[in-house]
């Protein structure tokens, strides 16, 4: 049987990692801002937070280090290929538990919705997330757009697994953070006419 101490101190050390990214994301709901404004507090917070955790299940005789994933029978791919952060999985687990991001682009999403709840998750998976709209105007940004994930030279890989049913409603979980990227670098940064500094692009400036 357990150590009931022991038992109660990661019941803690979760509900604290839980109740940071929990009121993150409540924030950036309620202003409409990323928390990517305090991205690096943030990321020391969830990061010391997420050792706590670990240390305490280990003393639990829980194995926390990450499974070895299988070889890729896949085609190769670049060493620029965006990965979550080693944590990702235990730091989304919250998010996804909260359920607010469930069918969060469900009816469709403007600018700075994709900037809030894309700094969400990639503060709980360390990944960039972003959108390339179609164009980009006065009135904001319209046409086409697609979420990518943007590798360190600017590189935008499509998305894949389900975190995209995830963000419309059709699938209760967003799966693996490591299943989301893709295999094909669509766009790059550099050759895209408009961005706002965030997590938008535009192929398109009609400014």
């Amino acid at each position: 049987m357990p150590d009931p101490t022991a038992l109660w101190q990661a019941h803690r050390a979760a509900d604290n990692l839980s109740n940071t990214l929990a009121s993150s994301h409540e924030e950036a709901m309620a202003t409409g801002f990323p928390v990517s404004a305090d991205g690096q507090r943030l990321t020391q917070q969830l990061t010391e937070q997420l050792a706590t955790l670990r240390e305490r299940l280990a003393e639990l005789g829980v194995a926390t280090d990450a499974p070895r994933s299988r070889p890729s029978t896949g085609p190769a791919v670049s060493d620029d290929r965006p990965a979550p952060a080693h944590y990702a999985d235990e730091a989304l687990a919250p998010v996804v538990a909260n359920g607010r991001l469930k069918g969060r682009f469900r009816d469709g999403y403007t600018e700075e919705q994709v900037n809030a709840v894309f700094a969400v998750l990639g503060a709980a998976t360390g990944l960039r997330l972003v959108c390339v709209w179609e164009y980009r105007d006065s009135f904001g940004c319209g046409g086409n757009s697609q979420w990518f994930a943007e590798d360190s030279s600017g590189g935008l890989w499509d998305l894949a697994g389900d975190l995209d049913d995830w963000l419309v409603g059709e699938q209760s979980h967003p799966g693996p953070a490591a299943s989301w990227i893709g295999r094909t670098v669509v766009h790059r940064v550099q050759a895209l006419a408009w961005s706002d500094g965030e997590r938008n692009y535009a192929q398109l400036s009609r400014l």
